[in-house]
């Protein structure tokens, strides 16, 4: 069974230098060759992967590029292979019609950095990796047995991590469903509220008001200082920390939560989109900006919740404990009656209380939600709810 595992790597100064030297070479050599791609299907030309790949050896040996036999050699085959999966995943785009993203160029003052090896192994509690050595390695998880297929080395906020997908030989077990449904409706306020009638809130150490405060301020440091200066680079690389403390907080949640849920039953959910929530407000011909201020901050609030992650995290492990995700209508959940069915916008008194204008029913307004989600059947179709 293919796993993948995250973890921490301490390099020393020397293979700190190694490391970044091979970010650096396998961005260049993304580069020109997505450089050459372009120009060639400019010139009426199409080159494939294969191609790309044979330019790998001209470039070590002209003058100039002897610094490519200095790094792992299945690293830069691995860039090559980004190239052609980026475009791939761009044609995939435009024929759905979705946001086409045409592959770009990379950049080495983006805080994030990687790499990918497929000739790395586990040697002496450590990660070996070619042309570095072996490197201190933290193993949360225990130390990993089995075949290691390859190894993402990727730097970020100044840390160092290693993403090891290995196949541990075991046979790809899924139990058996236990019969078991719940709903859950997600929301701003409250992060989830289950068909079980609990409430879902993260807890004190998950909190994340004051990280983000403190990163606004990061942030409004950073914009004044002058480009270029050195002080910019330190406001910069402080900046990256709280982001990656503010991204680590909200994935231990998340994950803590999509463990506990996901147990060997069934999960409904709304078929949020996400995208179109958090579109800026329209506003008028008169007044275009009206609204733009507290639509902004409800943007920011839904994005926040991270609402289409949870679906991911809960989708994978619900499907490797034997469990299910199903996606329902969103439409008319919050103002639909669980009890008589009725729907009405003067049913929801406030964000968070619910009452029936038809038959009196009265109870938490993400309660009533989730039981709309649970009885439904389908796209739009609800049951009447017990």
């Amino acid at each position: 069974m293919l796993k993948v595992v995250k973890v921490r790597i301490y390099p020393n100064a020397i293979q700190k230098q190694l490391i970044n030297k091979t970010f650096g070479s396998c961005r260049y050599v993304y580069n020109m060759l997505l450089d050459a791609k372009i120009k060639a299907y400019e010139c009426g030309d199409n080159l494939s992967a294969y191609e790309l790949k044979k330019r790998l050896v001209p470039m070590k040996n002209v003058e100039g590029g002897e610094f490519l036999k200095e790094v792992d050699s299945t690293a830069l085959q691995n860039a090559v292979l980004k190239i052609d999966i980026a475009y791939k995943n761009f044609f995939r785009r435009v024929r759905q019609g979705g946001a086409v993203g045409f592959p770009r160029f990379k950049s080495k003052h983006n805080s994030y950095q990687s790499y990918q090896s497929s000739t790395s192994t586990i040697k002496n509690n450590k990660l070996k990796l070619p042309k570095i050595g072996e490197v201190k390695t933290k193993f949360h998880r225990g130390v990993i047995v089995g075949k290691i297929k390859t190894v993402t080395i990727s730097c970020e906020a100044n840390q160092y991590f290693a993403s090891i997908n290995y196949e541990d030989g075991l046979e790809n077990i899924i139990g058996s469903k236990n019969g078991k449904t719940i709903a859950i409706d997600v929301g701003v306020k409250v992060f989830a509220y289950t068909s079980e009638k609990k409430p879902i809130h993260p807890k004190k150490e998950h909190d994340l008001s004051k990280d983000i405060k403190k990163m606004i301020k990061a942030q409004k440091s950073l914009s004044r200082k002058k480009k270029g200066s050195a002080n910019r680079l330190k406001a910069k690389s402080k900046l990256a920390k709280k982001h990656l403390k503010i991204k680590n907080k909200r994935n231990d949640f998340l994950h803590k939560i999509s463990n506990k849920l996901s147990e060997n039953q069934t999960i409904k959910v709304e078929d949020l989109k996400i995208k179109n929530m958090s579109k800026k407000a329209k506003g008028t011909l008169t007044n275009p900006n009206i609204r733009a201020s507290a639509k902004a901050g409800l943007n920011r609030s839904i994005l926040q919740q991270s609402w289409g992650k949870f679906f991911e995290m809960l989708e994978y492990k619900l499907k490797r404990n034997g469990g299910e995700l199903i996606k329902v209508n969103p439409q008319y959940t919050s103002q639909k009656c669980s009890s008589c069915g009725h729907i009405s916008k003067e049913n929801r008194i406030s964000q968070a209380k619910f009452k029936c204008t038809k038959c009196g029913l009265e109870m938490n307004a993400d309660y009533n939600a989730s039981l709309n989600i649970l009885n439904s059947t389908g796209v739009g179709t609800t049951l009447k709810a017990s």
